[in-house]
């Protein structure tokens, strides 16, 4: 008997209703074409998130979006904004994992013009403290001109980029009157 129930088991249609598949998770939440805005103690804007499409998955408490465009805000320095392919994090936020593409930008004064801008991949991003890194190639244009490095870390709050090894780049003089 316990032999026909083991094969009559192994032998199920797994198209079935009533089977369900291990590796199938089941998400509570999602969001389609979002944007989230987080705020200080003051009630002015810290940083906000806005993506393509959000889903939660309470197995793990993990959150996957889509296109992720953070904008991370300073009330007396123009803003720095982040954006990749995919994001990674827990649903408090603390910590988003960027992968795939990643371009990092700051703008001027003018808040439309780009002051700098960072090319990598794959980076991990802590909004509260306003500090990012990654260990992957990097580019860096500014207007002194292009730099390559391995790895940064990249204080937003300080306006600071450590460029970790294997630093080099291509300057151009500014011209002269």
């Amino acid at each position: 008997m316990a032999a026909l129930t083991a094969w009559k088991l192994l032998n199920e249609d797994p198209a079935r209703p009533g089977r369900t598949d291990p590796n199938r998770r089941t998400a509570n939440y999602f969001m389609e074409e979002f944007t989230l805005t987080l705020m200080d103690q003051k009630g002015l804007p810290l940083y906000r998130l806005a993506g393509t499409h959000m889903v939660h998955y309470p197995d793990n408490d993990t959150v996957e979006v889509t296109a992720p465009h953070a904008v991370f805000y300073r009330q007396d320095t123009p803003h720095w904004e982040v954006v990749a392919e995919q994001g990674l994090t827990n649903s408090q936020g603390d910590e988003i994992y960027l992968l795939g593409e990643v371009v990092i930008r700051q703008f001027g004064a003018d808040a439309k013009t780009n002051k700098m801008k960072i090319f990598t991949q794959d980076m991990r991003v802590e909004p509260w403290a306003k500090y990012a890194e990654t260990n992957q190639p990097i580019t860096l244009l500014n207007s002194f001109g292009k730099t390559h490095a391995i790895g940064a870390q990249v204080y937003l709050k300080e306006e600071r980029i450590e460029l970790l090894s294997q630093v080099r780049g291509d300057y151009e003089p500014t011209p002269r009157p």
